[in-house]
């Protein structure tokens, strides 16, 4: 019921808006996009059919009669009015956006169908991307200050809880984190307050369990951020100053 109910709706939105929802396991995808996608391609035709005529009959007439208001000298046959009127709807904004969307949609569906990779529509990724800045900015706004590293009690398990002010980019492959001469594996990140927005939490590695892409941690890391992160510091603090 989910995939075909709210899936095609929901499909459209980008993918990480989608993982976040609480029943996206609970929808197939694959079927949803290309449900998708094939009445984003139709409603968009349809669209464009219902626009092409309201245009010639509306829209289209009224700039032909300027066009020729402004040029009485042309007097074109019935046939080049068609042509004229044809290529004023042409270049009309409104017409390439619904060709976009129905190019979209044919995009949609066959990538669904026939490998399996689904996105989102083109408008909810632009606003994605933009939020995205948008706190790549503020966060590139925070004090460099070294990393908070304390264990704590994360429900029944013991855990090694790593607070940052940079996001620890290398951690999204799970690598093996070697911090002094014990070894760790990354459990999960959540959000922090304050200058320390990114927390890790690390469990120590099981004996027996693989090393992998070994990476060596450092609390002062975020301290040894490159040249252009340290002029962004550097203006914000000048700012704060004044």
């Amino acid at each position: 019921m989910w995939t075909y109910l709210f899936g095609p709706f929901l499909s459209l939105l980008p993918a990480s808006w989608r993982a976040n929802l609480s029943f996206a396991e609970s929808i197939k995808w694959r079927r949803a996009a290309f449900v998708s996608g094939a009445l984003e391609a139709c409603a968009s035709l349809c669209a464009l059919v219902v626009w092409y005529s309201y245009s010639v009959t509306h829209h289209t007439q009224v700039q032909l009669s300027l066009f020729l208001r402004a040029h009485p000298d042309v007097h074109p046959g019935p046939e080049r009015l068609g042509l004229m009127g044809f290529i004023f709807v042409a270049l009309n904004v409104v017409t390439w956006v619904i060709c976009w969307f129905w190019f979209e949609g044919l995009i949609r569906a066959f990538g669904a169908a026939f490998t399996g990779e689904f996105v989102g529509t083109l408008p909810l990724w632009i606003i994605d991307q933009c939020y995205r800045a948008v706190g790549r900015w503020n966060r590139n706004r925070l004090l460099l200050v070294p990393d908070e590293v304390a264990w704590c009690k994360d429900g029944l398990v013991e855990v090694l809880r790593v607070m940052s002010c940079r996001p620890k980019t290398t951690w999204k492959n799970r690598p093996t984190i070697r911090i002094k001469e014990e070894f760790f594996q990354l459990d999960k990140s959540i959000p922090g307050p304050g200058t320390r927005p990114y927390v890790y939490h690390l469990r120590r590695l099981q004996p027996g369990e693989i090393i992998r892409g070994l990476e060596n941690y450092d609390p002062q890391a975020p301290l040894h951020e490159t040249r252009e992160d340290g002029i962004l510091v550097s203006i914000y603090r000048a700012l704060k100053k004044r």
